[in-house]
C-alpha cells in the first residue's frame, strides 16, 4: 500500500479592499511576517515577494513600466502595456523582474522574485497561500 503525500490545505488572506488599491498602486502587505509588493498594473494584480535578490531593497517601491525587447539592429521595439512583458524596476539598483513571473530580465535562469497568485473576489483582494 502507498502512502499519498498530505495535502497542504491553502489559507485564504485578505490583503487589501479593493478600493485601496486602484490602477498605478504599488502597496507592501505583510502575510504571516513575510512582506510583499502589491502590483495594480493598469487593473492587472500581482504579488511578488518585496525582496529583491540582489540586495534585498523593497520591491513595492519600484516603478512599474515597459522595456526594450530584443530586436534587430537599429531597430527598437518598446514592450509598452504588454502584461506579459512589463516589469517593476528595483528602487535601489535598477533591475527589472517581470511581474508575471517574477524573472529577472538580464539573468532569468539565476535571479528571480517569487510570484504568487492574487485576485479580486467582491470588494476584496486575497490570495491563498
Amino acid at each position: 500500500m502507498t502512502t499519498q503525500p498530505a495535502q497542504r490545505q491553502a489559507t485564504r488572506h485578505v490583503l487589501a479592499a479593493a478600493a485601496d488599491v486602484p490602477p498605478g498602486t504599488n502597496t507592501e502587505v505583510v502575510v504571516e511576517g513575510r512582506s510583499f509588493a502589491l502590483i495594480n498594473d493598469q487593473g492587472r494584480l500581482h504579488l511578488l515577494r518585496n525582496v529583491c535578490p540582489h540586495h534585498g531593497a523593497p520591491l513595492c517601491h519600484g516603478r512599474v513600466q515597459g522595456h526594450m525587447l530584443p530586436s534587430e539592429p537599429h531597430t527598437y521595439e518598446w514592450s509598452g502595456d504588454d502584461e506579459d512583458h512589463r516589469v517593476v524596476v528595483c528602487p535601489w539598483h535598477g533591475y527589472k523582474f517581470t511581474l508575471k513571473d517574477g524573472r529577472s530580465l538580464t539573468e532569468p535562469d539565476r535571479m528571480r522574485v517569487r510570484s504568487y497568485e492574487v485576485v479580486r473576489e467582491g470588494d476584496e483582494i486575497v490570495t491563498y497561500l
